[in-house]
């Protein structure tokens, strides 16, 4: 009996220890980018220096959270739908780090941890360049070769094709730059149309052409700089998505994982009107369905290679700016993988964690490269990403 109750003891206590861990949250790894304005697609897993301009590489952790396409202030943690206008939430990149309210002295940090009042810090997100590549318009949306600029082609069941700019943080650029901006489009069969400016954005009108229809836009974001080459194509007319008031929001979240700002009101909810019916995704772009993360792991091994293979797909049919979407889902069920390595052996533990960083560093290239419409970038990075998927996949076999 002297024995038992110190066993015992120690096993109570393993289990509770076991408790606490498996409540905290799962933390998305530290990666290392570059602080240089436009080296953003620099994403390292270690420290060191940028290896495009020199500097020092800074520490900070990628998360994937989601928001309203027409209010970026409204932050969720998980995917859902929208309180102003019931669309889908759409994903988001932003870094994540750690802050005091009570105490705005104390540094913001990484790493969660304790305030001096004892209460623990609140997650703070912030928006990242290029960490938003939704497309505000229905059309297709690419980063320009300067790694600044953004743009988006529209093409509406009017006939009528939209060039919208915009800069790193997919704010609509001033309307100076939209002016000194010159854009043409070649067509199919070779014929040239002027994009004359029409307020914000660029037009022209096309006529309503059988789809699919595959336009070339050349741009000139100013007199003095290259014309840049951007291939747009719509297997369906571009839909707006409706500007909406929305309630103020904060991006600071608390461990509860719920925004720290209210909820909307019935009064709100009345005021954005009925929600809007969702455009079901074509076969073509089930990589675009958001799906539930299974229960067990071997239906999350399913689903992480169903989502390896639309990732191929995708690149496959030029579709890059798509890319992320299943990359991102893909980089939440390695996370829940993760958190089932107690289930392996310490050899596999050891092999399954590396791997899971690569594949979700992988994803965050995957998702720059794609903004891009760089093919090269694209197809390294995921030989990376498949790779990891691989790696996570021997883990588990027994």
């Amino acid at each position: 009996m002297r024995r038992t109750v110190p066993l015992l003891f120690v096993f109570a206590s393993v289990v509770a220890l076991q408790s606490v861990w498996a409540q905290q949250p799962k933390l998305p790894p530290v990666s290392y980018i570059c602080p240089m304005p436009g080296d953003e697609d620099v994403i390292e897993d270690k420290a060191g220096s940028c290896p495009k301009c020199g500097m020092e590489l800074e520490g900070i952790r990628l998360d994937t959270v989601y928001t309203c396409l027409t209010n970026t202030a409204i932050i969720r943690e998980q995917p859902g739908k929208c309180p102003t206008d019931g669309r889908p939430l759409v994903p988001m990149t932003m870094s994540l780090s750690f802050v005091c309210p009570s105490a705005p002295d104390v540094k913001e940090s990484i790493n969660p941890g304790n305030c001096p009042d004892g209460s623990a810090k609140q997650k703070k997100y912030s928006p990242r360049a290029h960490g938003n590549h939704n497309p505000q318009h229905g059309g297709g949306f690419f980063m320009a070769p300067d790694n600044w600029h953004h743009l988006e082609g529209a093409y509406y069941a009017s006939g009528a094709f939209r060039l919208y700019l915009y800069d790193d943080f997919t704010k609509p650029l001033p309307l100076q730059e939209v002016q000194a901006t010159q854009a043409r489009l070649i067509l199919n069969d070779g014929k040239e149309v002027p994009l004359a400016r029409n307020g914000r954005f660029l037009e022209a009108k096309l006529g309503k052409l059988p789809l699919p229809v595959s336009v070339q836009a050349k741009v000139k974001f100013k007199e003095t700089s290259p014309e840049h080459q951007f291939d747009f194509t719509f297997e369906k007319f571009s839909i707006d998505a409706p500007v909406l008031a929305a309630p103020a929001a904060t991006t600071t979240m608390t461990n509860a994982k719920t925004p720290t700002a209210a909820p909307p009101t019935s009064t709100d909810a009345a005021a954005a009107g009925p929600p809007l019916l969702e455009v079901a995704a074509t076969p073509a772009d089930a990589g675009l369905v958001p799906l539930p993360i299974p229960e067990t792991v071997p239906e999350m091994l399913a689903q992480l290679k169903t989502r390896n293979e639309q990732i191929k797909a995708f690149i496959d049919r030029g579709a890059f700016a798509a890319v992320y979407v299943p990359a991102f889902q893909a980089k939440d069920v390695a996370l829940a993988l993760d958190a089932k390595k107690t289930e392996l052996s310490p050899d596999k533990q050891r092999a399954l964690s590396p791997a899971v960083n690569r594949l979700i560093r992988s994803a965050y290239l995957l998702d720059a490269f794609g903004d891009l419409g760089n093919k090269q970038q694209i197809v390294e990075a995921y030989a990376r990403f498949s790779g990891a998927v691989q790696e996570i996949d021997a883990a588990f076999q027994k």
